[in-house]
């Protein structure tokens, strides 16, 4: 997939894991990149989207420009969340901070390491 450009807001590695989290200017966007050896590695999103919990649920899987690694991706352009799309925005949803994603990338990768198959 051809991400349209954007900002990369913060990025790390958590032992064979990767995060990101971007900005597409209208809304934010959080990936986990996976271990080859990972059962879930190539899998599509909507195979494994009951497994993993994160807001709004898994919206991507693949390889994302500039990482060679197989990542799922959300992002935080739903209902109740702050966003630019259309020219449309309300006061009252919720701004969601770097912080926050960050920390949403760290719980979701110790959820892709409980289903890690014994190395």
């Amino acid at each position: 997939m051809r991400l349209p450009d954007f900002e990369k807001l913060a990025e790390g590695q958590e032992g064979q894991y990767k995060w990101m989290v971007i900005s597409l200017g209208t809304h934010p966007c959080a990936y986990v990149c996976i271990p080859k050896d990972h059962p879930f590695y190539d899998k599509d999103y909507w195979d494994i989207d009951d497994r993993i919990q994160v807001h709004g649920g898994l919206t991507f899987s693949g390889k994302i420009r500039g990482c060679d690694d197989f990542c799922f991706g959300w992002d935080y352009a739903h209902c109740g969340d702050h966003t630019w799309l259309m020219g449309w925005e309300s006061g009252d949803d919720k701004k969601w901070t770097t912080k926050e994603i960050v920390n949403e990338c760290l719980n979701v990768i110790k959820q892709f390491r409980s289903y890690e198959e014994n190395r």
